[in-house]
């Protein structure tokens, strides 16, 4: 059998993704004959549901969504509305009442580019369920498109072209029970397939405190569509319609609307999960019009969770991949934790030299091969002085020995200023900051490059890397203040050298020196002299080289701190990211308490042992881990580095790559014996408590309550109840090998089969065949067996494949009359009570004015007609009614006549021979178009003024007293006491206060 899934509005798509959930947990892995033939097609207002982004496509961090020509967005701007009414006249009324000045309430209506719920948010009073027919109208030809491509589609994967069309739709939501009979109406006139079935599943709106209270005129709109369905059930546009509700048959309420939703898709998965469904309405002849019934169902399974096995142990070993990449450290029988773990502390010295951050490095004495290319290191400072001074001695020889001290001092100037490596201490120590930012830079992709090496081989965690960065720049913050010491004291020493050449150089130019007299003093100035010079420039060229080291030392700390702002922004990333995922595997365990685990099987204790099997146990998490950390960097691509992946660890299409990855780590193959060992110990302990299975069962029966609430007594006899119970077919008894074959028995085989024990060779010589001996296996009773023997109501009973360890009981309750349905009479009665109040636009709550739809319940015709006597004595007060002459019958008339804007009649309705008759014969006209005159004249400013009120009162007054003398004696006290309770209405409205 085939299965459409037809969603419509944003009740339809949730539930569609809770059964793909189902689908995807059950299904994968399974063979194709196995599979349930399932598509989807999904109508909404909202493009944030239908958006490929949407979170709720994501299971287990695989989107599985629908494809694009299945998710039909209903959006119009105003050019194609103008265009649709212009062609199709029937469907004005959509916008505006009869049809009448469609065009200037489409212009005030303008786009439709958001949720219909919206448009009723900014129009109030606006019929947005004829909005959902009129965009139905419109999209029409995507719509069919995208169910012919759903049916295709499955009848490309099964032979069978039976078909079942399941509808969805919620009768709160605006959009669904906008589309859903206009839908209904469009796959009879337009069937996808020659046998098609078509079941309707509505949720009915509820005020539960779990989901979103519903919409002020939500319960009125589900009541209008109510009827609708049951015209729709007549005329056989469905063959079961499926009602949930808050309430069940006990009168409790047990789920909330995200509840309800979830049960409605595990009711859908186990009606197409298997072929045949004892259940299910029997397939229509074509041709045949079939009345559609109204029913509701309850169901209850007992099974192992598998979605949330498959998470909890998904994210389990999602747990252990980030504490891997955050501390890689392994403990035995624990596998990765994550706290760090204590290493030895390595020498900082050659890390220092590779990256570029020794002494030789910031002193550009040496270069770096990105920057600076085959460049041989420069000489030091001493060596180049050196070859300076020797230079300098030589150019003085020639000059007078009067003069060779301050030549001497002029070339150490010059020097300085210019010769030091061709360019002066100034040229070759003052870079500019773009320079050293650009050294800075190389060295600071040195450090990541080789850490990011180092994480990704498995050399270092991620914490380990952000603690070495850590140390180098304590490191590098310990040298600045020593350097700041060192260049004070070489500034001082320059100064006092400077002063030392300044003595020197005045002694040298004095009488005696100058008369050479001393030959021997003034070689010994000279060397002096020189001496001191080199120590000078010594000190100028350390002192700006230390000023260089710090200026580059600054810029490398800065880019190192930004670089360990990166590591630490990815720990936190891989930290944050594990905090939810160990959340998400804590919400997916069972409850502690076996009593709430809601049919659930498998237990802690269970999921602990089997945790250890798959994930955590040192051979399998090891090779897990390899493959998962592969496939994330492989992610992050080859030019990935800190800062990409601080980026993308925290986005959410990384987060479901990786969940995505430990998920299919474990596929639903893998996690058969979870399942099959939850339930094996289930039934051990049915066999093993004598009153367990009774005890269970009857727990099963009580969770399986119908969610729909009925009277009894006014369903006798017309309802038909059934139940049908699932239970797995018992094993088969088959052929096992005897691995236990002593030798013996090989070596008399043997002998038998005419071969020497003793010329057994495994080398291509004669081997042991080891045939196959018939064992049957001990059998415990069958759990069908057990459950009829305690099962007081003997539901049906339907074996599942052989090994599929699950006890399901399905409920169904068919031929439900919705009179018998407490919600149905609630929200009648606020049907009802909105009809009295609204007017008009009552009528707009159905998508046809004219259509004659079966009323559900009786009306309240006394809380009508004392609506319509207070609307009969306002519309009189405020002259829209005119008693006339009939000039047919000559008897008195009461006319509604309408005025247009300048006060001229446009026309003239009878209401009958006086207010009487108008409230008796004429009440839906009284209701609907003069209710609406009398509300606009009450919104009129004047109403609040003493003397109009005081108008009024007085004309309803004399209509009051004319009416009780004009009425029999024994009904005057009546008339009089109902017409004075509608006149102490009428005054309250045009005080404007509440009307009960």
């Amino acid at each position: 059998m085939n299965h459409l899934f037809l969603g419509l509005g944003g009740a339809g798509v949730r539930v569609w993704q809770a059964l793909q959930q189902r689908l995807q947990s059950r299904a994968e892995g399974a063979p194709t004959s196995r599979r349930p033939a399932v598509e989807a097609v999904l109508l909404d207002t909202d493009a944030r549901t239908l958006a490929d982004h949407a979170p709720g496509w994501r299971v287990l961090g695989v989107r599985t969504l629908p494809p694009a020509t299945q998710r039909v967005l209903l959006t119009a701007d105003s050019e194609a509305l103008t265009t649709l009414l212009q062609a199709r006249a029937d469907l004005r009324s959509t916008v505006a009442p009869d049809g009448q000045g469609w065009a200037e309430r489409l212009q005030q209506l303008g786009a439709v580019d958001a949720p219909l719920s919206r448009v009723a948010e900014r129009l109030p009073g606006w019929p947005t369920r004829r909005l959902g027919r009129l965009l139905l109208a419109l999209h029409q030809a995507r719509v069919r498109c995208g169910v012919d491509a759903a049916v295709q589609a499955l009848q490309a994967r099964n032979a069978d072209k039976a078909l079942t069309i399941h509808v969805v739709a919620h009768l709160g939501g605006t959009t669904g029970a906008g589309l859903l009979l206009d839908t209904l109406a469009l796959l009879q006139r337009h069937p996808p397939a020659l046998r098609c079935v078509v079941q309707v599943h509505v949720e009915l709106p509820d005020q539960d405190s779990a989901g979103p209270h519903p919409a002020p005129l939500a319960e009125v709109q589900a009541y209008a569509a109510l009827r609708e369905l049951q015209a729709a059930a007549q005329s056989g546009l469905f063959e079961l319609c499926f009602l949930g509700a808050m309430t069940d048959e006990r009168g409790l309420q047990p789920f909330d609307a995200a509840g309800r939703e979830h049960r409605l898709a595990d009711w859908l998965f186990h009606r197409m999960a298997e072929a045949g469904d004892p259940l299910s309405a029997p397939v229509r002849a074509p041709g045949a019009v079939r009345v559609g019934e109204f029913a509701a169902f309850g169901l209850a399974e007992r099974s192992a969770d598998r979605h949330a096995v498959r998470a909890h142990l998904s994210h389990e070993l999602m747990l252990r991949m980030l504490a891997q990449l955050r501390y890689n450290h392994w403990r035995a029988c624990l596998g990765f934790v994550a706290h760090p773990r204590s290493v030895e502390h390595e020498s900082l010295t050659e890390l220092m030299n590779a990256w570029g951050l020794s002494d030789a490095h910031f002193q550009l004495a040496v270069p770096l091969p990105e920057i600076d290319g085959d460049t041989p290191p420069s000489l030091s400072i001493e060596q180049e002085w050196q070859m300076l001074e020797t230079h300098f001695v030589g150019l003085i020889s020639l000059v007078t020995p009067s003069r060779r001290i301050n030549e001497l001092r002029r070339l150490f100037d010059q020097g300085l200023s210019e010769r030091f490596r061709g360019q002066g201490i100034e040229a070759v120590f003052d870079q500019p900051d773009h320079t050293l930012r650009r050294r800075a830079v190389v060295v600071r992709q040195r450090v990541e490059n080789s850490l990011w090496d180092d994480w990704r081989q498995g050399r270092r965690a991620l914490h380990e890397c952000g603690q070495l960065l850590a140390s180098v720049l304590a490191d590098l913050a310990d040298r600045i203040e020593p350097l700041h010491q060192e260049q004070r004291g070489l500034e001082t020493q320059a100064t006092v050298l400077n002063r030392q050449l300044d003595t020197l150089e005045q002694a040298a130019s004095g009488p005696l020196q100058s008369l050479g007299l001393l030959r021997g003093v003034r070689e010994r100035d000279l060397s002096e002299a020189t001496t001191l010079l080199r120590e000078y420039a010594l000190a100028r060229t350390r002192s700006s080289a230390i000023s260089l080291s710090l200026r580059l030392l600054t810029e490398v700390q800065s880019q190192l701190t930004t670089l360990q702002g990166m590591v630490d922004g990815g720990e936190m990333a891989v930290a944050t990211l594990a905090e939810e995922t160990d959340v998400a595997a804590t919400a997916t365990l069972p409850p502690l308490n076996a009593a709430d685990a809601d049919g659930r099987l498998d237990t802690r204790e269970l999921l602990a042992h089997w945790r250890t099997q798959l994930v955590t146990r040192e051979s399998v998490q090891r090779e897990h881990l390899r493959v998962l950390r592969a496939g994330l960097f492989a992610q992050l691509g080859e030019h990935a580095n800190f800062r990409i992946f601080a980026q993308r660890i925290g986005e959410q299409e990384t987060c479901d790559a990786l969940l995505a990855a430990c998920a299919k780590r474990l596929p639903p193959s893998a996690l058969q014996p979870v399942a099959a060992a939850a339930w094996d110990a289930w039934v051990m302990r049915l066999h093993g408590e004598s009153d367990a299975a009774a005890r269970d069962l009857a727990t099963l029966q009580t969770r399986a309550s119908i969610g729909l609430a009925w009277l009894p007594a006014v369903a006798a006899g017309r309802l038909v109840q059934s139940e049908l119970l699932r239970v797995p077919a018992p094993p088969r008894p088959a052929p096992v090998e005897d691995d236990e074959v002593s030798g013996t028995d090989a070596a008399n085989e043997n002998e038998r089969d005419g071969a020497d024990p003793d010329d057994l060779d495994l080398d291509g010589g004669q081997t042991v065949v080891r045939r196959p001996v018939a064992r049957v296996l001990p059998l415990l009773p069958s759990v069908a067996d057990m459950i009829h023997r305690v099962s007081r109501l003997q539901p049906l009973v339907q074996e599942l494949q052989e090994g599929q360890g699950e006890l399901v009981l399905l409920r169904m309750v068919r031929g439900l009359p919705l009179q018998a349905l407490p919600r149905v009479q609630e929200l009648h009665l606020r049907h009802e009570a909105h009809r009295l109040q609204a007017g008009r636009a009552a009528l707009w709550l159905q998508l046809d004015d004219e259509a004659a739809l079966p009323e559900l319940l009786a009306a309240d015709v006394q809380a009508q007609k004392a609506r319509a006597r207070t609307v009969v004595l306002l519309a009189e007060a405020f002259g829209l009614l005119r008693e006339d002459t009939d000039p047919v019958s000559a008897e008195p008339v009461l006319l509604h006549v309408r005025l247009d804007e300048d006060g001229f009649e446009l026309d003239r309705v009878s209401l009958g021979r006086g207010p009487v008759d108008a409230v008796e014969q004429a009440r839906e006209r009284v209701l609907h178009d003069l209710h609406d005159e009398v509300t606009l004249r009450l919104r009129a400013r004047d109403m609040q003024e003493p003397q109009v009120q005081n108008g009024l009162r007085d004309a309803m007054r004399q209509r009051i007293d004319l009416l009780r003398n004009q009425a029999p004696p024994e009904q005057r006290d009546t008339v009089s006491r109902e017409w004075n309770e509608a006149a102490r209405a009428a005054m309250k409205l045009a005080r404007q206060e509440s009307v009960q």
